[in-house]
């Protein structure tokens, strides 16, 4: 299914992890010839792919599953940025925090 892009965080191997609106997350390398994401390395690339649709494999599994929405995390984002509503701060220019 595909999913938007929320935000970004590192692992604890300092590689990318893309935020989804699901609630889920996945990794975005580039590692040319067989990843080509050149944007995950600068932070205006990042920043130009949010809101870009990308495809979730767990939210495919889940529905594959009969789980589907109720198996995502969806409900624990804010449905404006894209914050996780676990009492941290919503994402800059948000209008419901």
């Amino acid at each position: 299914m595909q999913r938007a892009i929320v935000g970004y965080q590192r692992d604890e191997a300092d590689e990318w992890v893309v935020e989804l609106s699901c609630g889920h997350r996945r990794h975005a390398r580039h590692r040319p010839p067989f990843e080509m994401r050149p944007w995950i390395l600068e932070a205006e690339g990042r920043r130009g792919r949010i809101g870009t649709l990308l495809e979730c494999g767990l939210c495919d599994r889940d529905a594959a599953e009969g789980g589907g929405e109720a198996a995502c995390f969806a409900n624990m984002l804010c449905s404006e940025c894209g914050a996780v509503l676990d009492g941290g701060p919503h994402r800059d220019g948000c209008r419901s925090a």
